[in-house]
């Protein structure tokens, strides 16, 4: 039973329903019009039987097309109009009698079938509309002797609907190779934008975001913090005696040194909401967004004993025998877009003041609200 209905409402890729859609609405549209004109057609020749089978197919593709427009299911309207050609056919098949070369009308359903329902979904409608035409066409349709409808007529229904259905299968195969072609086209393009965007905002180095995109994400984030009552924290770091550092263990050493510092900034400043950046150098910063000011605060101060508490070797330090940072923070309670700037120039105050009384500290800038 799951079988049948993922047969009748399994989704596709958005190129196999956009085509579709374009096609089914084209061709129920086109339907709902001829078996309106062959209703009057069939009444005006006292044909009612043909009357009626064209009004059901009609209603049908009302029906289908009303379904489509409220639902958006295109895959469930293809199936639907598709049975109601199978149906339609059949009848008229055996309804006409192959009488006026009739049964040419037939080429029609698989030609309908695969461009609507794809290759492999097409070619089943197809192979079940023939199997049964087939076998009407063979036992019921007019008689044999009467010299209307003959043996080598039957075969050549029979090959001429054999090679239209296995062509219109390698068109539809080839189309379909063709989209995918143009689907892994387009995915390595997206791809490789993606990754050229990504290669735009961050830092080769460290692998976090770079300044460029401190100065995108600062306003967005402070118009966020704004919105949610937060207060907005930003801190600069800086390496204390980095200089001396690369002097000292060259510029390979000193490149290792940057990496541990920002695994270490990725680790510690790790919610959705918050950022940490490169700016250059041995320069890093920081976003914290929190409803607690002093808490963002003090967990940015942490980053002082963790960094020293990594044991990077750094015998040049003028303060101590390790690695260590200097950190200026600065907070806003109330960021507007007028107050943002503040941050920046805040939290730089706060770093020469944490130089200034001898580093491997951290001070907060009491000039931010």
């Amino acid at each position: 039973m799951n079988k049948i209905l993922d047969f009748l409402t399994l989704e596709r890729g958005d190129d196999f329903c956009n085509r579709r859609y374009i096609v089914i609405k084209f061709a129920l549209l086109s339907s709902i019009v001829l078996f309106s004109l062959f209703i009057f057609i069939n009444l005006f020749m006292h044909q009612y039987k043909a009357s009626v089978i064209d009004f059901i197919s009609a209603f049908v593709a009302i029906f289908a097309y009303i379904y489509m427009q409220n639902s958006k299911n295109i895959i469930l309207t293809i199936r639907i109009a598709t049975f109601n050609i199978v149906i339609f056919f059949l009848i008229f098949a055996y309804i006409s009698q192959a009488e006026h070369f009739s049964l040419i009308w037939t080429i029609f359903v698989p030609i309908f079938a695969i461009i609507t329902n794809g290759k492999r979904v097409g070619l089943y409608f197809s192979l079940l509309f023939y199997a049964i035409l087939f076998v009407l066409s063979y036992h019921y349709i007019n008689v044999w002797d009467s010299g209307q409808w003959l043996f080598t007529d039957w075969m050549r229904l029979v090959l001429a609907s054999t090679v239209l259905t296995l062509c219109m299968y390698i068109y539809e195969a080839l189309l379909d190779k063709a989209q995918q072609d143009l689907q892994r086209a387009r995915a390595k393009e997206l791809q490789r934008t993606k990754e050229l965007h990504l290669q735009s905002i961050t830092d080769q180095l460290t692998g976090l975001y770079n300044r460029r995109y401190y100065d995108n994400m600062i306003v967005k984030l402070a118009a966020l913090a704004k919105r949610q009552n937060l207060c907005i924290t930003f801190f600069i770091l800086d390496i204390d005696y980095f200089k001396l550092y690369n002097d000292n263990y060259g510029h390979i050493q000193g490149d290792e040194a940057l990496i541990e510092v920002a695994q270490v900034l990725k680790k510690h400043i790790q919610r959705g909401d918050d950022f940490v950046f490169r700016l250059g150098g041995e320069e890093f910063a920081g976003i914290i967004l929190s409803k607690e000011k002093q808490k963002a605060q003090q967990w940015a101060s942490q980053l002082t004993k963790i960094i020293e508490d990594l044991k990077i070797e750094h015998r040049t330090s003028k303060i101590s025998e390790f690695l260590t940072v200097s950190i200026g923070i600065a907070t806003l309670s109330h960021p507007q877009e007028n107050n943002i700037g503040l941050l920046y120039k805040d939290a730089d105050k706060a770093l020469y003041t944490a130089k200034y009384n001898g580093r491997n500290q951290s001070q907060i800038s009491q000039e931010s609200n």
